[in-house]
């Protein structure tokens, strides 16, 4: 059992089915989510498993990347390429109530499981689509990951504008399109739920990465069509203390004074460089330079300790390793520990709660095709005489040795 659960009363999702068509980060993160919320979460998958099951890092087969996002979900291996197992999954929508896929455009139409295909059978499905620039236009068809997304939203050259010496953008491993991709797919997908309530039908959602991650950029995609030359904006620049960096925020005239105070530098709210907002904003790079003087002989988290305490917004930048050590996610059980093949290790648990209801992580990460018999038994009435002829002919799979 994992001890991960907030809260008290029913997960709010109990008795909801979901078939999960997903892969790679943005559509199984969506389903992972709802599952800790108390879905049923069937993960289709092929017989060679969800790509990620081999991504790093991997301890006794079992990869850490797949697991944090598969969490609580039952695994079902179909042969997609043969028309039994089509049918099979076909089947398996008919008695769900949300269908997640993340394939490109066009792809499940292909395979006739398409959203007018499956509405037939199931009138009132919640089919959720989940693509880089959506389900129509001139780019619906390209193929897209997260680093796309990120260049072509403009979020990476947005993001370069603010390095200095750098001749080409940083590299980058940064998710945030398919984190966006997954929790507006949620939304969406709940908004759609409680339509139903009310109407009885199901719906096609449409989720793009592409807008999504746009919406991370207010200002610079404001400022691209009224341009400020003197970039009056604050830029949150690492400050460089003795063993590391901090990032400091003094963004209001409290902070700023806080900050002040905490710098033993009381000179600065009579600085005609920053004795007002509008001067600050525009020698924000002197100021930072004048608490990195101030903070170059402390240590990170003694100069961050100063500077918060006496109320201005600071913090260490930490490692991913001490971030997953931080005391505070510790006490609200946002960070939990689990044990599965790669043994004891942390997981990031549900990133939201309810008073009156429960969530949290319901279970491990399944085997691959752990829960097919079981599935097809209790959803769709097999015999065992079924299932062993549907797993002889490679129709079906199975986490059996």
């Amino acid at each position: 059992m994992i001890e991960a659960a907030h809260g008290s009363g029913p997960r709010p999702l109990d008795g909801i089915r979901v078939i999960d068509f997903t892969a790679f980060v943005a559509g199984p993160y969506a389903t992972r989510l709802m599952a800790d919320m108390g879905a049923e979460v069937i993960k289709i998958e092929p017989a060679d498993g969800d790509t990620m099951r081999n991504a790093a890092p991997v301890v006794n087969g079992q990869s850490g990347f797949f697991t944090q996002l598969n969490l609580g979900k039952k695994s079902v291996v179909l042969d997609l390429k043969q028309e039994e197992g089509l049918a099979i999954a076909r089947d398996l929508i008919a008695s769900a109530d949300v269908f997640v896929e993340n394939f490109r455009p066009g792809v499940m139409a292909r395979l006739g499981l398409g959203y007018p295909v499956l509405e037939q059978r199931n009138p009132g499905l919640i089919y959720c689509s989940i693509s880089g620039y959506g389900q129509t236009g001139p780019d619906t068809a390209r193929p897209a990951f997260a680093p796309i997304i990120n260049a072509a939203s403009g979020f990476t050259m947005g993001e370069f504008r603010y390095q200095r010496g750098r001749e080409k953008p940083e590299r980058s491993r940064n998710l945030s399109a398919d984190a966006l991709g997954a929790t507006h797919a949620l939304i969406a997908i709940l908004a759609a739920l409680r339509q139903r309530s009310i109407t009885g039908k199901g719906d096609h959602l449409d989720v793009e990465l592409l807008a999504g991650l746009m919406n991370m950029m207010p200002f610079e995609l404001q400022e691209a069509q009224f341009p400020d030359p003197e970039l009056k904006v604050p830029v949150f620049d690492p400050v460089a203390c003795a063993d590391g960096y901090i990032v400091v925020a003094p963004v209001t005239a409290k902070n700023f004074e806080a900050m002040a105070r905490a710098c033993e530098r009381l000179d600065w709210m009579q600085d005609p460089r920053f004795a007002t907002p509008l001067a600050r904003m525009q020698n924000w790079p002197k100021l930072i330079a004048e608490v990195e003087a101030w903070a170059a002989p402390l240590t990170a988290a003694e100069a961050a300790q100063r500077i918060d305490a006496a109320g201005c917004p600071c913090n260490k930048y930490l490692t991913p390793a001490e971030a997953l050590e931080n005391p505070q996610l510790a006490a609200r059980r946002s960070v939990v520990e689990i044990e599965d093949a790669m043994g004891r290790h942390k997981v990031v648990n549900t990133p939201f709660r309810f008073t009156n209801a429960t969530a949290g992580i319901s279970g491990l990460a399944p085997d691959l095709g752990s829960d097919t018999d079981a599935v097809l038994s209790e959803v769709l009435a097999l015999d065992d005489s079924q299932l062993k002829d549907l797993h002889a002919r490679k129709v079906t799979g199975s986490g059996k040795a």
